[in-house]
């Protein structure tokens, strides 16, 4: 990634976030599939092919929790359809990859804070934000050279790997980290860019699995 800024901190309200990559063992999930119900907001629209890709990638990140991903416009859905866990995702300032430019041919200094959860009384709260003008600052220098398809495929799968992040948080009520993947405190460039990057086993832990099966 050359002088590429390498690391971005994931910041809840209550201090340090954190994520890991890997693939977990089936012995260790629950026994029972959970669903949990994601609003999401955003500030700007985000193009079909983007949206797409945000939903089938953090699907996909938490098939290894045994947790279905169900996802619902909270202008729109007013069910009360029986959920497992529900939160609300807000994509603040405009979630798109930046447009190549002069700017982004040299790294940009940080640090920069892509992600947040509420928190109240030590308690973590169904509610996330994903800063995506920090994102665009962090991710712009290796995307600034790709073609207009391959920067919205992996500037959305960022956005999900984020999302990933900060529920972990939320369904599994823990303010721990993993030391690596996607429960880790912070994301280099590289793994939110990469191929696979999904939770570790630890961040899967027995202890947290448990918590997530009690609801």
């Amino acid at each position: 990634m050359g002088a590429v800024p390498r690391v971005a901190h994931i910041f809840a309200l209550a201090g340090v976030l954190s994520v890991s990559t890997c693939v977990c063992r089936s012995e260790s999930l629950p026994s029972r599939e959970k669903t949990l119900v994601v609003f999401l907001t955003s500030d700007f629209s985000v193009a079909p092919a983007a949206s797409s890709e945000i939903k089938q990638e953090l699907g996909h990140i938490f098939q290894a929790a045994a947790i279905h991903v169900k996802w619902q416009d909270p202008a729109t859905d007013r069910s009360d359809s029986e959920n497992d866990y529900a939160a609300v995702v807000r994509l603040r300032g405009s979630c798109r990859p930046p447009e190549p430019g002069p700017r982004f041919e040299h790294s940009i200094s940080g640090p920069f804070t892509l992600a947040s959860s509420a928190v109240a009384n030590g308690v973590i709260l169904p509610f996330g934000d994903i800063d995506c003008a920090a994102l665009n600052s962090f991710l712009g220098p290796s995307l600034w050279k790709e073609s207009d398809q391959t920067r919205e495929f992996i500037y959305a799968r960022a956005v999900a790997r984020l999302i990933a992040h900060e529920l972990y948080h939320v369904i599994g009520q823990t303010h721990d980290h993993a030391r690596g993947g996607v429960a880790e405190p912070s994301f280099t460039v590289a793994e939110l860019l990469s191929d696979h990057f999904e939770f570790t086993e630890p961040a899967l832990s027995a202890e947290v699995l448990a918590r997530i099966a009690d609801g």
